[in-house]
């Protein structure tokens, strides 16, 4: 599957990013989910300080469950590269309460 690239100003974790890369194989199981509701829900932890679920080399992976937009809940799974300024999006899709709706 490929890969879309979009300039984006962001902050997270008191770091500036730059790059989102959104991964495209979240079509695959999720296809109301499209490109501009990722950098929606992007956009929403936009200056926020969060945890990594885990880091490997050089990237820091993040779940955030639920996350809100337009009032509705989302599952956003991303990553960190922390030698560069990108973000890179796993995953995106709707849960219920914090609960994957799948």
């Amino acid at each position: 599957m490929s890969r879309n690239e979009y300039t984006k100003s962001l902050i997270i974790n008191g770091r500036s990013i730059s790059t989102v890369i959104i991964d495209q194989h979240y079509k695959i199981s999720h296809p109301e989910i499209d490109d501009e509701l990722i950098l929606n829900l992007i956009q929403v932890v936009d200056g926020a300080s969060l945890e990594p679920e885990t880091t490997k080399e050089e990237f820091e992976y993040f779940k955030i469950d639920p996350l809100y937009y337009l009032d509705k809940p989302y599952r956003l799974i991303f990553l960190l590269c922390l030698s560069d300024d990108y973000l890179g999006v796993i995953n995106a899709f709707r849960v219920r309460g914090g609960q994957d709706e799948r």
